[in-house]
């Protein structure tokens, strides 16, 4: 042990001397490249992470709420919606619950046709749970009285910077009638507002009354709904909502937002790997830089080398001084691309937001993703030092001294 100690300090200071005596500009040149990698690297996987918690905010705000309640296995309907209702608003995490009539429609307008999910609500109750209300860009959103009126998202409607125009009705604008069909049925509705959440899902979406929905499926006077979407308070774990609705009694299935995120799980693995090409790509020019480095360091001192192998320094301490100059190297670039990301950029989108298509969005984070892209980065350093300073520490002692 004491030998091993007595060669780390010798590494350790062949590697201090090689810092402190080399090229001051080639040493800052490296550290901030490394350092602009790590930033790469972590940027990436920030804005990855920004991107999915705003779909999931989007999800749970503008279609599912935190929990939704669906009928049992076999059944189409909830039964007796509104008793279910008060007694899941018992529970003092939930804000509010909305008994909805859920089922696909087909709208018509002009000459175009286009299918989409329709909503049967009460637009009261679904003010407490989603934010639909607050979307609408045209127009007024529905009212409890409001019969032969649609809310319809900009997917439907067209227009509005819809993401799919060309399957869209093609711009319709509040006041012109459209035609839906739904179970057989065709109804004319005058189109009262128009919505968009910037989640092409909700968006894809229609509302109209639950008193017209009862009359378009048959089932007027009658206390049924095909979903109820519980909304609870911020912080609520859905899970934990799930298991005390599961106390009450309710043999209903009980479902969280997570179940409904498969196109965003979709999304998100998509784009997973881009992020893994992106550190691919960032790692092999880190291990290309430091090697460069090490590289042009050790011919450059390969007289050096030879005369410390020539007093008894073992190539294995030669060749540590070598990776530990590297990992110095890689230690400032984590510490100041971390530092940068952490208390600039972070702080600045929270601040100021960057403007995507799904609306603002703020860098998050993750410090257990930053190490393992230090971990990462620190290995390439290594690699890349590790090779040109152990093959040119085997040559011969002669061959380093006298430059053959």
């Amino acid at each position: 042990m004491p030998i091993m100690l007595e060669k780390a300090k010798v590494s350790f200071f062949l590697a201090s001397r090689s810092i402190t005596r080399g090229n001051k500009g080639i040493t800052i040149f490296t550290v901030f490249v490394l350092t602009l990698i790590f930033v790469q690297l972590v940027l990436f996987s920030s804005m990855l992470a920004g991107v999915t918690l705003k779909f999931n905010e989007l999800m749970v705000n503008f279609q599912t709420g935190n929990v939704v309640i669906e009928p049992e296995e076999e059944e189409r309907y909830i039964e007796d919606a509104s008793a279910l209702q008060k007694k899941i608003e018992s529970l003092p995490e939930v804000v509010g619950t909305s008994a909805r009539l859920k089922t696909t429609g087909n709208f018509r307008y002009k000459e175009k046709e286009i299918g989409g999910t329709v909503y049967g609500i009460d637009p009261e109750d679904e003010a407490f749970v989603t934010g639909v209300e607050g979307a609408v860009i045209s127009g007024e959103f529905l009212s409890r009285p409001d019969s032969g009126e649609v809310i319809l998202g900009r997917e439907v409607s067209g227009g509005f910077d819809a993401l799919m125009e060309s399957r869209s009705l093609g711009g319709v604008e509040v006041g012109d009638t459209v035609e839906l069909t739904v179970s057989g049925r065709t109804r004319e509705f005058r189109v009262k507002g128009i919505y968009t959440t910037l989640y092409f899902m909700a968006d894809a979406g229609a509302y109209i009354s639950r008193a017209d929905m009862e009359d378009m499926l048959d089932i007027e006077g009658r206390d049924f709904a095909q979903e109820i979407a519980v909304k609870t308070t911020a912080g609520t774990d859905e899970y934990e909502i799930r298991n005390e609705l599961l106390s009450l009694g309710i043999r209903e299935n009980i479902r969280t937002w997570h179940e409904f995120a498969g196109i965003l799980r979709l999304i998100e693995n998509t784009l997973g790997l881009v992020r893994n090409i992106m550190n691919a790509i960032g790692l092999l020019i880190a291990f290309v830089i430091i090697f460069v480095v090490i590289y042009v360091n050790i011919v450059n001192k390969k007289r050096q080398i030879g005369v410390q192998k020539a007093i008894g320094i073992e190539q294995n301490v030669i060749v540590t001084s070598f990776v530990l100059q590297a990992m110095l190297y890689a230690g400032i670039g984590v510490i100041l691309g971390y530092a940068f990301v952490r208390f600039g950029l972070v702080p600045y989108t929270v601040s100021n937001p960057v403007q995507i298509p799904l609306g603002a969005m703020s860098l998050r984070l993750d410090d257990a993703e930053a190490i393992n892209r230090a971990v990462l980065l620190f290995l390439a350093s290594i690699i890349g030092s590790v090779i040109p300073a152990y093959k040119l520490a085997q040559k011969d002692l002669l061959d380093l001294i006298w430059g053959k």
